[in-house]
């Protein structure tokens, strides 16, 4: 015990260190269709959260863990008021919204000079690298095999991901974190640009629309933001020869890894007649549910449940979610749970900006009105570590916005 409370004092490090490794192993097992892989998630999001509080009080409260503490508390009172569709998916949801609770507040664990933070950051980035280039590499090779063994029952697999938006997703989170970090590291700001590269051009060769329009727009922000503030440094007389390097080499390395990965794919996406087919279906469908239930909805986990009833078209296919989060969050638990989401990650939009690293939580934020990031936990837990974070650090203008001396 002795040795445990030591770790906790040295500021939320190993923490900080198993919940990346967590957090890894939801995306490494992401594709699997068996029940174990999320259980097992929950069950360490659980456990770390018991530790922080038990062996070691550190996380930190504010009335932003409300909100996030109500997200599966507003599922419990459906159970309570069997007002869900869906016991048994209520219940599931309950459990895997509570997980992304318990991340979030695992995440706010203060870290000792913020090194904690910022050797997750550094570990989620040179992550999502390693799956960025299994990735472009199966896409060329695996016939939809997964590490060209597993049977993904898909045509393409894109990393671990079934789906080339949930990939995007993924790395639209890790994408700022890379490209900050090439304009501010001290000592390897040339591989976070090559790793921004190769994110980038993941992204754009899995064919993912929304996941290349909200990818380039990360850059051009990330390029934008970096040269206001080397302005500003050079109005105080300290410009940074290094960071202004970078300004040029990484959309230079964007482009070079793009044209090799191919962009041909998306193009062509680009081009088709009508790309929210069934989206607008499936959208009109959820507001339709909302408007008959606008306070409690219809159970959280239960719009596949109850779609048939609002569809407003047959389609050969199943229909898992709405493709928009927002609106299957109104639908399942009224406007007021949609709130309770919502309220933490838009209160978080000025303190994305001042700590760029962050900003990949507005791409995800943007990305979740065409599709659905939040179900998944490969994606989900992440955005939670990385909002916890950055409400921990959103009082410090500086912080690791600032630096991000990897």
């Amino acid at each position: 015990m002795g040795l445990a409370n030591d770790l906790f004092v040295l500021g939320g490090g190993p923490v900080k260190a198993l919940l990346a490794v967590l957090l890894a192993f939801a995306t490494a097992t992401v594709f699997l269709p068996q029940a174990w892989p999320l259980q097992a998630f929950q069950i360490g999001a659980y456990l770390l959260l018991a530790a922080c509080i038990f062996i070691k009080p550190r996380v930190s409260f504010d009335w932003i863990c409300l909100p996030i503490l109500c997200i599966p508390l507003w599922g419990l009172l459906q159970l309570a008021t069997n007002t869900t569709a869906s016991t048994a998916e209520t219940r599931a949801a309950v459990l895997r919204w509570g997980a992304l609770a318990a991340v979030f507040l695992v995440s706010r664990i203060p870290a000792k000079h913020q090194t904690a933070d910022r050797v997750f950051l550094e570990s989620f980035t040179w992550f999502a690298l390693a799956m960025a280039v299994l990735c472009l590499t199966q896409l060329f090779s695996s016939n939809g095999r997964v590490l060209w063994f597993f049977d993904s029952g898909h045509n393409e697999i894109f990393g671990t991901f079934q789906n080339r938006n949930n990939y995007a997703q993924f790395v639209e989170l890790a994408l700022p974190i890379a490209l900050w970090s090439a304009l501010y590291s001290r000592r390897r700001a040339v591989y976070y640009a090559l790793a921004a590269g190769v994110l980038y051009a993941s992204v754009i060769a899995v064919a993912s629309r929304t996941g290349a329009l909200i990818c380039t727009l990360e850059l051009v922000a990330i390029l934008l933001i970096g040269l206001m503030r080397l302005l500003q440094q050079r109005d105080s007389g300290s410009p940074s020869r290094r960071a202004m390097a970078m300004l040029a080499i990484v959309p230079v390395f964007a482009v070079i890894f793009t044209l090799v990965a191919g962009w041909q794919q998306v193009w062509a996406r680009f081009q088709e007649h009508d790309p929210f087919t069934t989206r607008r279906e499936f959208l009109a469908a959820a507001v339709d549910m909302t408007e008959q239930r606008p306070l409690i909805g219809f159970g959280l986990g239960t719009f596949p449940e109850v779609y048939q009833r609002y569809a407003v078209r047959d389609f050969p296919f199943y229909a898992n979610h709405v493709h928009n989060d927002w609106a299957e969050f109104a639908a399942e638990g009224g406007i007021p749970f949609l709130l309770l989401i919502l309220v933490p990650f838009v209160f978080a939009v000025p303190a994305a900006i001042r700590h760029p690293w962050a900003l990949g939580l507005i791409g995800v934020m943007l990305h979740a009105c065409v599709d659905f990031p939040f179900p998944r936990p490969a994606v989900s837990g992440w955005m939670f570590a990385l909002l916890g974070m950055l409400y921990v650090q959103k009082s410090d203008d500086h912080g690791l916005g600032g630096t991000l001396d990897c």
